[in-house]
């Protein structure tokens, strides 16, 4: 090739002017005779097709950039060969590569050149130094120190990363070169020679542990060996990967060392110990063995289950199969056959690289009593927390509705204190107008006390504070109670009240049975305008149905539903514009409490012409002697009766001062002797000082604080010689609260407290 191209120039520099372009013109590949200034003189055929692009205006040279017609005119103005890059840019198909080579043609004082296309290989180059450039910039950002050498027994570097050689004392140009005697200390070459004998022989990859003497302390990097071979299986070089695992090593040693501490304290631990995998125990401390009666080899291969009892092995092989901490409570088997009741506390571990289950076993049976005992207390707290967010959730709803009922008796009171303060500042008051206004404040404070009641009622049924007595009771005797409570009422509205007689015994609660009656009278009156409202019993089998029939507005039928919901009212319309209007209370107690003595409540209405509510019993056989019932009305009898002789000492104690306050002046009214404490510290300074004359104690469940009455209660008594009545006064309605006091064993007065009630409670106190 070389030949022929020197002969084409030789001959077309022999030629004469007149046969130059003849020649050219069969000149093969792209070719042209040059002026020094780039003009063409003559040129091949290809040259012709190739450069004949219209955006060029007919000058090729229109198609270089300004540093290569720079070049091309610098190497044409001198007589001599010359051999450069040329780039020609062409419309739509982009950057063409070439290589021009040029001779000087003395005759045409100009150059022959010839162009040669390597764009192909210059695309070619440029990919491969894209590539070269992308993997040392990845090897740059390895976290890693790389780095390759040429195969032994010379074993040079042939590249480095920045991290490999700034950690050989060089940079990555200076290293490259270097022989791994250069690089390594003379004990790193000999520990390199210890462990490398296999590779060094037959070339296979090796990974080992190397320790280093770095600017920051001692380092411990992990080295690895990675032959690279040419394809017939000769070593080419040999690829260097160094980590720094220092951190990792000394995690491994402190772990290590933690796991010799732990496996002398198992040995020496008096809880018992065991590991297992999937359930069959691989190993066990002595105590463990002591505890179960088998002695270690015994242990090692049963199971666990084998060791507990059938009634906790679901719970067990669940626990294991899910793999997660557990601890609970149960027994194992002795060899002697002996349960031993045990703590059982499941971990999942890593022994000597392998992931087990440990079960610590401690044996409790000096406390499994105690421990039975707590567990049903816990079962019986979630059945109450599950009752707390029933109730929560419930709350602003029930608060919503008694808002209104709550404030209107306050607000009345609120303006009969006003007109009490105008009347104080005038000359006279007269007496007719005065005692008018304490009617209606009595009438407020009654409509007041009667919500807070029937809250109180709807709170202990929640609460389950309601103590169901089943007992034979006589329907007649019920029936004279009611007809004597409600007459006056009946009389009051000119309604006609019928209670019909009945001989029927029941077999039910009495108190539960006359509050339900009592609030289905008290409906029955109310909504009742005209006409008359009935209380009768009828036989059923073996049941008593007692029925409550009235003339009144009667219910639609998609009411008879709702009405049984809290604060719920037919007609409240017409209900504001009575004076005792419903509270919308009682016909959800009624359906609380027949829920609570087991019997199916009933009812039949039709709208403008009344209703029918029922409720059905089991009947009872009377018994041969049957006692004087207790009368619901004894309360108010006592309230109402003299006082007995004999003063009462009694110690109140309220962290509320009015409260206490007006305590105090009631019960000195009534001539009884009183100590007053506002806390827990107070109280015992009094119980000692007047330990042989008190004789009741009243006391607020709440005392603020984290101070509690039964906390109070038993440092008072912890000073007094003897015993004496307590009793605790409580306004916290919600069924949490009532129920908790309920369980303290001291009988409740409920805030605010009757006069007549409270009198009971100090002629007890005898």
């Amino acid at each position: 090739m070389v030949g022929s191209r020197t002969s084409l120039r030789f001959s077309l520099t022999m030629q004469s002017d007149s046969r130059v372009d003849a020649i050219w013109a069969q000149v093969p590949g792209i070719g042209a005779l040059l002026s020094p200034i780039g003009e063409v003189l003559a040129t091949s055929p290809d040259w012709r097709a190739r450069m004949q692009v219209p955006q060029w205006n007919g000058d090729w040279r229109n198609g270089l950039d300004q540093d290569d017609r720079l070049h091309l005119l610098q190497v044409l103005s001198r007589a001599r060969e010359f051999n450069i890059p040329l780039q020609l840019w062409r419309p739509g198909e982009g950057t063409a590569h070439y290589h021009c080579a040029g001779w000087w043609d003395p005759i045409h004082q100009a150059h022959g050149c010839y162009l040669v296309d390597v764009t192909a290989q210059e695309a070619e180059r440029l990919k491969h130094e894209t590539l070269n450039g992308w993997m040392r910039q990845l090897f740059e950002q390895l976290p890693v120190q790389l780095a390759y050498f040429t195969p032994p027994p010379e074993a040079r570097c042939l590249f480095a990363n920045s991290r490999y050689a700034r950690a050989m004392g060089h940079d990555e140009n200076s290293i490259l070169g270097r022989s791994v005697v250069e690089l390594l200390t003379p004990q790193e070459l000999d520990h390199l020679r210890e462990v490398g004998k296999t590779y060094a022989k037959e070339g296979k990859d090796l990974s080992f542990l190397h320790h280093r003497r770095g600017p920051g302390g001692d380092e411990v990097l992990e080295v690895s060996l990675a032959a690279d071979r040419w394809p017939d299986g000769r070593l080419r070089g040999t690829f260097v990967l160094m980590t720094d695992v220092t951190e990792q090593h000394r995690a491994e040693m402190a772990l290590r060392t933690s796991r010799e501490r732990l496996s002398r304290f198992l040995e020496a631990s008096a809880e018992g110990v065991i590991f297992h995998r999937d359930g069959t125990i691989t190993d066990a401390n002595p105590a463990a063995c002591r505890l179960s009666g088998y002695s270690h080899a015994e242990l090692v291969g049963r199971t666990v289950l084998s060791m507990t009892p059938r009634r906790h092995r679901d719970r067990s092989r669940v626990v294991i199969g899910s793999g997660a901490d557990a601890y609970f409570e149960s027994e194992i088997h002795h060899a002697n056959g002996e349960a031993i009741p045990v703590e059982l506390i499941g971990r999942t571990m890593e022994i000597k690289g392998e992931r087990l289950r440990m079960t610590v076993i401690r044996d409790i049976r000096d406390r499994r009593q105690a421990q039975a005992r707590i567990h049903t207390l816990i079962e019986d707290l979630r059945s109450q927390k599950d009752r707390a967010e029933a109730a929560d959730r419930a709350k602003s709803v029930f608060l919503a509705a008694a808002s209104h009922d709550l404030r209107q008796p306050i607000h009345a009171l609120g303006l009969f204190l006003t007109a009490l303060r105008a009347m104080a500042q005038a000359p006279s008051i007269p007496r007719t107008e005065l005692a008018q206004i304490c009617r209606r404040m009595q009438a407020s404070l009654d409509g007041l006390g009667q919500l807070l009641n029937m809250l109180l009622d709807v709170s202990r049924l929640d609460a389950n504070a309601v103590q169901v007595e089943l007992a034979p009771l006589p329907l007649s005797q019920l029936f004279i109670e009611l007809d004597q409570a409600f007459a006056d009422l009946a009389h009051e509205k000119g309604l006609h009240l019928h209670v019909a007689t009945s001989s029927a015994w029941v077999r039910t609660d009495a108190t539960v049975l006359r509050r339900i009656l009592s609030n289905l009278m008290a409906n029955a009156i109310r909504y009742t305008q005209r006409g008359r409202v009935l209380l009768g019993a009828r036989a059923r089998a073996q049941h008593v149905e007692i029925q409550v029939w009235d003339q009144g507005i009667g219910i639609a039928p998609e009411q008879l539903e709702a009405i049984f919901e809290e604060f719920y009212q037919i007609d409240p319309a017409r209900t504001r514009r009575n004076e005792s209007h419903g509270l919308g209370l009682g016909l959800s107690i009624v359906k609380r409490s027949a829920r609570l003595i087991g019997a199916p409540l009933r009812v039949h209405s039709t709208p403008g012409q009344g209703s029918m509510f029922s409720i059905t019993v089991p009947r009872a056989t009377p018994p041969a002697e049957q006692a004087r019932p207790a009368r619901a009305d004894d309360l108010a009898t006592a309230a109402t009766a003299a006082l007995a002789p004999g003063a009462r000492r009694v110690l109140v104690i309220d962290d509320e001062e009015q409260v206490l306050m007006g305590m105090q002046q009631l019960l000195q009214v009534w001539g009884h002797q009183v100590w007053c404490a506002s806390s827990a510290d107070e109280a015992v300074v009094l119980a000692i000082a007047h330990a042989h004359e008190i004789d009741l104690l009243l006391s607020d469940y709440r005392l603020g604080g984290n101070m509690t009455a039964v906390q109070a209660i038993a440092a008072v008594h912890a000073c007094l010689p003897a015993p004496v009545p307590t009793y605790i006064l409580t306004g916290d309605t919600s069924p949490q609260r009532i129920q908790e006091a309920s369980e303290l064993g001291f009988p409740l007065l409920h805030k605010p407290v009757e006069p007549g009630a409270l009198r009971v409670v100090l002629e007890r106190a005898k």
